[in-house]
């Protein structure tokens, strides 16, 4: 299946589907979109029932795989785990390519990485990068500031307090993070 166009069929009551193999992002399939709008995109998406269990087990095994690298994970949510690279940098000796190249290949799984100076600036990096190119935002906070400014103001909702306040924002016309930023106090 994971050559073809596969996602993760909406749990009972829910329209909205769940991951989506590489094939079926070719289609501009992402999770969370409606199903009936999948499938418009691609009539012969194949999809799968949710397996819980299984994704509860398969991620505890990932989290495992990263620790074993040296890693000290922060789980975020299930697919979504932070850790910080500094320690790493001199325990492989290397830049931040050669610490992605040998969390790549304990992990054994084509994943998304984001590396930047700040935790909301690499998940944001994480969510733009594609299975096996990561995304580095180099440099310091200045760097990480001018990265995020082009981004959606909806990013704020993976910041479970800030969940609600991208509705706001937008209708007060603010549509990006630079906009926000460009606010003054």
């Amino acid at each position: 299946l994971l050559g073809l166009p596969v996602a993760v069929a909406p749990e009972p009551g829910s329209q909205q589907i769940g991951e989506v193999s590489h094939a079926a992002e070719a289609y501009g399939i992402h999770p969370a979109m409606r199903l009936g709008e999948a499938l418009a995109r691609c009539p012969k998406l194949t999809l799968v029932p949710p397996d819980p269990a299984g994704v509860a087990d398969h991620w505890e095994m990932l989290l495992v795989a990263l620790e074993s690298i040296g890693a000290a994970v922060e789980p975020v949510e299930a697919g979504l785990a932070c850790f910080d690279i500094r320690g790493l940098l001199r325990l492989h000796e290397g830049g931040p390519e050669v610490v992605l190249a040998v969390a790549r290949q304990a992990l054994g799984v084509p994943v998304r990485v984001g590396v930047a100076p700040t935790r909301f600036a690499a998940i944001a990096a994480a969510a733009r990068a594609r299975a096996r190119r990561p995304l580095i935002v180099r440099g310091g906070p200045r760097e990480a500031r001018e990265f995020l400014a082009p981004s959606p103001i909806a990013l704020l909702r993976s910041i479970p307090e800030l969940d609600s306040l991208p509705e706001t924002l937008e209708r007060l016309g603010v549509g990006t993070l630079g906009d926000l930023a460009d606010l003054s106090v």
